[in-house]
């Protein structure tokens, strides 16, 4: 059986947002499995059943991130995590494979919207003549697809013609997305991030795919080529950039789905895109993020 690793670090002040987004990330660079132990808050004690509660409870004032990654994944995205995460405690896992069939037992068949079905590679699913199958194997680095921000850009995907498109997926991660684009039809995918690190591992994961490209790219910039839809599951800040420039790349008429905005930034990420000439067809909230359709109007 191959060896797991366990990678501890310790946060005095996170924001849940933060962590999420960070966990998320993690899951792209081989972590299998993640455990957060974060000090109660004031909603948490006062909903407490009954008068006993340990007292470590209340005085902890850390939050604990506990990853579990295969050792040979930890060796190969090792400069990544330390950019994330560093510096953090390290041990072998002992009990491996009672974590493995627990993580096994958790990850299960997923459908995200009406169409693509997320399935375990160990899960053996018979899909129905519609359904689009994206097959995971977390342990290569894939992340799941749960997390509202991939989630409903999934689900707006499936609401928009794919077929014989010209996409662009930035800051593709995972790779859910570019795969989802080519079972919906697409005629190429140009996958692009700024870390050449995750293009590599995206190359890696998807081999099996034909009709895509790799960038390592600051987002669209120097890319001298106009996409009919792009893809970009990212952070508000980013997203503030590319509106910026998105005219360039985007075909008149074109989509672009933007996605890992937090609720108190969506007015101000709403409001740049609709600046500078595009339309909201659909936006989706979820557990505070928010999800959004645009189309180029000039």
């Amino acid at each position: 059986m191959e060896k797991y690793l366990e990678l501890k670090k310790e946060y005095t002040d996170i924001k849940e947002e933060a962590l999420e987004l960070l966990i998320d990330r993690l899951y792209e660079f081989g972590v299998e499995g993640v455990e957060v132990k974060a000090p109660l808050n004031k909603e948490e004690i006062d909903t407490i059943d009954g008068d006993y509660l340990e007292l470590k409870l209340l005085q902890q004032d850390k939050t604990t991130v506990i990853l579990y990654i295969k050792e040979e994944e930890y060796i190969k995205n090792l400069e990544n995590i330390r950019r994330l995460i560093a510096p953090f405690d390290m041990a072998e896992v002992e009990d491996e494979e009672k974590w493995l069939l627990a993580y096994q037992k958790y990850f299960k068949v997923y459908k995200p919207g009406k169409l693509f079905v997320i399935v375990p590679e160990w899960e053996k699913y018979t899909p129905k003549p519609e359904e689009l199958i994206i097959k995971i194997n977390p342990g290569a680095a894939f992340g799941t697809g749960t997390h509202p921000t991939t989630k409903n850009v999934l689900v707006l995907m499936e609401e928009i013609d794919f077929r014989d498109k010209e996409i662009a997926d930035i800051g593709t991660g995972s790779g859910i997305l570019t795969i989802g684009s080519i079972l919906l039809g697409a005629k190429e995918v140009t996958v692009v991030d700024n870390d050449a690190k995750a293009i590599e591992v995206a190359r890696e994961n998807m081999k099996e795919y034909l009709n895509i490209s790799y960038q390592a790219n600051d987002l669209l910039k120097g890319i001298n080529k106009k996409f009919d839809i792009v893809l970009a599951n990212i952070v508000a800040d980013v997203l503030l950039d590319l509106a910026k420039s998105i005219k360039a790349n985007l075909k008149e008429k074109g989509k672009i789905i933007v996605s890992g905005i937090i609720a108190d930034r969506w007015l101000e990420v709403d409001r740049a895109y609709i600046d500078q000439g595009f339309s909201l067809w659909k936006m989706i909230e979820e557990e505070g993020w928010h999800t959004a359709l645009y189309e180029r109007n000039k």
